[in-house]
């Protein structure tokens, strides 16, 4: 049986208008994704799939934590998430020359399909959302690991101040024309 068929949206049967779907994502769902970035997480996403005659809208609500370790001393942090992403599903065959710029949040489908599988939406939009900077243990009110800062620390002062690079004086003898 396939992990990932409660995703299934079986869009033939469902009448033109809002429909709603809700999804608990948890530990066993990023099992399914051996590549993940995410190993824990306690997520909750609300999916709205507005349904026309020639189009769905997907308007996908994600909230929730992500267990994130801390830039700094690798604690484990949950990380506290909520971003908002929308897909528009078209019926038909892909362009051959896709615009880019317009058809990044377009999912095309075979005018045959009868389901639609938002598992690989659920799991991009979730990986989306984690933070490009790294976060470290002061973004969720916690203290770093004293043992770590202290071993950073000295590892910091025991490398020695050789003063400016030699390489970076050769630039100031650089004379611009005006």
């Amino acid at each position: 049986m396939d992990p990932l068929r409660e995703y299934n949206i079986a869009f033939v049967g469902l009448k033109p208008g809002e429909h709603r779907f809700t999804y608990k994502i948890d530990r066993t769902f990023f099992e399914q994704f051996p590549d993940s970035l995410i190993k824990e997480c306690d997520v909750n996403v609300d999916l709205k799939l507005t349904k026309e005659n020639s189009f769905m809208m997907l308007d996908f609500q994600i909230s929730g934590t992500l267990e994130q370790p801390c830039n700094r001393c690798q604690r484990s942090l949950n990380f506290p998430v909520d971003a908002d992403y929308n897909v528009l599903v078209k019926f038909g065959e892909a362009p051959v020359k896709p615009d880019a710029e317009s058809d990044e949040d377009v999912v095309y489908l075979d005018r045959n399909e009868t389901h639609l599988n938002v598992a690989q939406l659920v799991y991009e939009f979730i990986t989306l959302a984690i933070p490009v900077h790294r976060v470290v243990c002061e973004n969720v009110g916690l203290e770093c690991d004293p043992a770590v800062l202290k071993v950073l620390s000295d590892l910091n002062e025991a490398k020695p101040d050789s003063g400016p690079d030699p390489r970076w004086a050769d630039l100031k003898n650089i004379k611009f024309k005006k």
